[in-house]
């Protein structure tokens, strides 16, 4: 039993390097790239902000290059039970009978491996495990005892041809596990009129041509891979232009134009943008579309009891579940704009309790509430936050109030005849005479004992140097009244130079 292990494992090792030298055999013998042809250098650079529509690459001849070499990299192991194999596939075959023999086998251009010493096995169009079971019958017939193994050493590479409504249409190599979208984007992705929903994958030689419907938009808007199938024995891809388009609106995640398919359901197509939001009233889902006839036609669906095949539609409307409800708006200290959805009978304080999110900066007693009187018309009254919390000045809320809360003014502005008039940081122990010094101090013609200050809801109160000074107040220095008495003189100086000289000439 010892030996037959230490045999069986010695066999493995075996296979595996028999697998290894294969593999860099293959990749030795891989065709290389024909000689670039020269870029076309009035064809516009893909922009690389359309979504799905260019490959991800500045660089015309990286993208010349990547038609022709087919890339290597796996998304997941081959399944036997589904890789069809087909000529130029590349199997490692041991057959174990009396005396261990390894094979590198490839399928030949007529579809059949030949194995020594068995014969021509039919390969192309089954799969790895089906072409095992077809060899494992024809050993059968020469052997009673034996063990097989048979794996795919290689892929295959093959020809594609990519056409339509891509950016570069041709003939590509690929390999049988790559995906629609795979060539798609090595031919340069999609043109704006290329269709996402109704591409050909199909098969143009032999006995089983014949052509499948690809919907990438089901792969490209909700990561569905089983809608980007791989290519396997298929060597067309066919873009048409986009057919029918249908505009979602409303309550869905991404609103906007799609291509429809007729007589598809309408709940798949609101997947398509994304799938209804939280706040969407599926109860009222309107389908605008146009009959036989050509008539404009709306229809109102509930999708909660009922999902209705889309036929000639041209727009969906998904309603919002907060239509109709008590709304305010409210304005954050830091700028943001909220809207907020009342409950009935709902006051101020109510609303602070439950949304308020009282940061350090937030000035509670300076907040505004613009809503309307017993008659109608718009009023602006202060609110002070925390009283209204302790329960002095509550009010109700109507639709369409404004609550405004700002932040704290962590600063003074000084202006006027100062050197360096700006804004400068608040600091509680600072007198009017502090700020004007931090600005440069004033100027020649500025007064140096009093200065006029500005609160933040625009009361003008009169300071000496010494005078305390608010957050987010304003320092006004005004000119001197000297200044003011010799720019007053210089003016009569001025005037009366100027009468005399009207004088001296009309003497002369």
């Amino acid at each position: 039993m010892i030996r037959a292990a230490g045999h069986a494992k010695r066999l493995h090792a075996v296979l595996l390097m028999t697998l290894g030298l294969v593999a860099a055999t293959s990749w030795a013998q891989t065709p290389q790239p024909p000689t670039e042809r020269a870029s076309d250098p009035t064809k516009p650079t893909p922009n690389l902000g359309e979504m799905f529509r260019s490959v991800p690459s500045s660089d015309p001849q990286m993208l010349e290059r990547t038609r022709f070499v087919s890339p290597e990299v796996l998304e997941a192991a081959i399944d036997p039970q589904t890789y069809v194999l087909g000529p130029h596939d590349i199997l490692a075959v041991m057959i174990l009978v009396g005396q261990t023999r390894l094979e590198r086998l490839p399928v030949l251009p007529e579809g059949v491996v030949v194995v020594p010493g068995v014969g021509a096995v039919p390969a192309s169009g089954r799969t790895i495990v089906e072409f095992r079971e077809a060899l494992r019958r024809q050993l059968s017939r020469h052997y009673q005892n034996f063990e097989l193994y048979s794996y795919l050493a290689v892929a295959r590479q093959v020809r594609v041809y990519v056409t339509g409504e891509v950016r570069e249409p041709g003939t590509l190599v690929a390999r049988p596990y790559e995906r629609v979208s795979d060539v798609i984007e090595r031919a340069g992705g999609f043109t704006e009129m290329a269709s996402w929903r109704f591409i050909e994958l199909s098969r143009t030689d032999g006995n089983d041509a014949g052509s499948t419907r690809v919907d990438l938009g089901a792969y490209y808007l909700r990561g569905e891979l089983d809608s980007n199938p791989q290519l396997m024995d298929a060597n067309a891809v066919f873009v048409p232009a986009r057919r029918n388009e249908v505009e979602i609106l409303g309550e869905v995640a991404v609103p906007g134009t799609y291509e429809l398919v007729e007589g598809e359901l309408l709940r798949d197509l609101l997947d398509l943008a994304g799938g209804p939001t939280p706040h969407a009233d599926l109860s009222q889902v309107s389908v605008d579309a146009f009959d036989p006839n050509g008539a404009a036609t709306v229809h109102t669906y509930d999708l909660r009891s009922e999902s209705p095949r889309v036929e000639r539609a041209v727009r969906v409307s998904v309603l919002s579940s907060l239509l109709g409800r008590r709304r305010m708006f409210v304005i954050a200290p830091d700028g943001e704009n909220h809207v907020l959805y009342l409950s009935p009978s709902e006051t101020l304080q109510d609303l602070v309790r439950r949304v308020a999110q009282l940061e350090r900066d937030t000035d509670l007693a300076e907040a505004r509430l613009v809503t309307r009187d017993s008659t109608g018309a718009r009023i602006e009254l202060s609110v002070d936050i925390a009283r209204v919390l302790a329960g002095e000045g509550d009010r109700p809320l109507q639709d369409g109030d404004v609550l405004s809360v700002p932040a704290v003014k962590d600063y003074v502005y000084v202006s006027g005849f100062v050197a360096r008039p700006g804004r400068y940081p608040y600091r509680a122990d600072w007198t009017v005479g502090d700020y004007i010094g931090e600005a440069g101090g004033t100027t020649g013609t500025g007064n140096r004992k009093k200065a006029t200050i500005f609160d933040s809801s625009g009361e003008e109160r009169g300071s000496d140097r010494g005078g305390r000074v608010g957050r987010g107040d304003t320092i006004h220095v005004n000119e001197s009244t000297g200044s003011k008495i010799r720019g007053a003189v210089g003016v009569f100086a001025s005037l009366a130079a100027l009468a005399l000289s009207v004088v001296a000439l009309s003497r002369n």
